[in-house]
């Protein structure tokens, strides 16, 4: 994203030089300049950045419900708690920001479940733990893809909660990943059921 951003700044320094060299006036410079940073923006409002978070965060929390309950190793049990309170988090800092904007955030209790999570409840145990972690990988993804953007808004307080939050989110799929990977390398697999001692 720092590269995007010094990309941009060396791009607009260059088009301004180059302007200005053909004698061009200031005001049509920064004309210009103005249009080419507002092109470089995301049309992302706002408004739009905390609804789209808030429904990755409510797919998350289900998601991560659902695999607490069904896997069967520890390890992705583990990674689904951490998930899910990562999202509940996002979900408790969002509220401050939709408040005064009036927003309705939404709500993990009464989220509609999208094909990917009900194929998820109906996979057997060999299939879950891959399946669940493929679709938390895609889905920190897109939600990194948005707080990156959101990263880049002008509102200071947004861009301090985006940047918080890109950090965990990034630490999250790093462990999904090695997870997702160990699982296909069958490296890691259920656990065994505890023997009960006889006395």
């Amino acid at each position: 994203m720092e590269n995007f951003r010094n990309y941009t700044i060396a791009t607009l320094a260059a088009y301004a030089i180059a302007v200005n060299s053909t004698g061009n006036n200031a005001q049509t410079v920064e004309k210009d300049l103005n249009i080419l940073v507002s092109q470089q923006r995301d049309t992302l409002s706002t408004e739009q950045f905390i609804k789209q978070l808030s429904t990755y965060s409510a797919k998350e929390i289900n998601l991560s419900k659902l695999a607490k309950k069904k896997s069967k190793n520890s390890k992705v049990r583990e990674y689904a708690v951490k998930a899910m309170d990562a999202n509940i988090i996002v979900y408790s800092d969002l509220k401050p920001f939709a408040e005064p904007r009036n927003i309705t955030l939404a709500d993990s209790t009464t989220f509609v479940p999208d094909q990917l999570i009900s194929d998820l409840k109906k996979a057997n145990h060999n299939n879950f733990d891959r399946q669940y972690l493929s679709i938390t990988i895609e889905d920190h993804n897109q939600t990194i893809s948005l707080l990156e953007k959101g990263a880049m808004f002008g509102d200071t307080p947004i861009v301090s909660f985006a940047n918080k939050q890109l950090v965990v989110f990034r630490r999250n799929l790093e462990e999904a990943n090695f997870l997702s990977k160990q699982i296909g390398n069958k490296k890691m697999t259920a656990d065994k059921p505890r023997k009960e001692k006889k006395r």
